[in-house]
């Protein structure tokens, strides 16, 4: 449930996150926009705090690599340990799951270091942005794999319109919440038409996504 004071920070959130053409992508959105403001992003580290320390969490496992930018902040006022969930071949010493279909395109491998998770142990999964799910299945099945629970997919921006529910049922994970501070709906800040945004001589020349 959305409480006024999470609505608040919402659309404290959206007012400095643009979106922009990239990858191929008509709206990439850019967190860097709110990381830019440290009070913001304060704002987002205590929401997600009040909300794990009444839910209750033994750890927290960020994906690569912005799940990296916010997990760690919010572990250290839990107090509990952070794990990487990396790409296959960026850490010694970790197990790999399966090949899993990115967000937009093309495949990849997330690793999980080896004795991270304990059986019983109760994980929370955290990203900037939830889109078709495919990432979120991979490490929930790398936490289950070592015997822990996810006890949430937690992210600042959930893309309704991709389903990512629909992905993760039929992958079996019935089980795992996804909970989003805000979905697309909100976020309407054109970067290429804001003033205040220097984006001289842009070009979408990103690598498919």
């Amino acid at each position: 449930k959305t409480t006024p004071k999470m609505a608040a920070v919402a659309k404290k959130i959206a007012s400095v996150t643009p979106y922009f053409p990239f990858k191929g992508i008509e709206r990439f959105y850019d967190i860097g926009g709110f990381l830019k403001h440290p009070e913001i992003f304060q704002l987002v580290v205590d929401v997600f705090v009040a909300r794990y320390q009444k839910i209750g969490v033994d750890a927290i496992a960020g994906f690569d690599a912005r799940g990296f930018i916010l997990g760690p902040p919010i572990a250290l006022a839990l107090k509990k340990p952070f794990i990487m969930l990396r790409k296959k071949g960026k850490m010694p010493n970790s197990i790999s799951g399966t090949e899993y279909g990115k967000e937009y395109a093309g495949k990849d491998v997330l690793t999980i270091p080896r004795g991270s998770v304990k059986k019983g142990d109760r994980v929370l999964l955290i990203d900037d942005l939830v889109a078709t799910g495919g990432t979120l299945s991979a490490g929930i099945e790398l936490v289950k794999l070592l015997g822990g629970v996810v006890v949430e997919c937690s992210c600042i921006v959930e893309l309704k319109f991709l389903n990512a529910r629909k992905k993760l049922d039929g992958l079996g994970h019935k089980d795992v919440p996804i909970w989003a501070l805000m979905d697309e709906s909100i976020l309407t800040l054109d970067g290429l038409k804001a003033k205040d945004i220097d984006t001289t001589d842009y070009k979408d020349d990103g690598e498919a996504h």
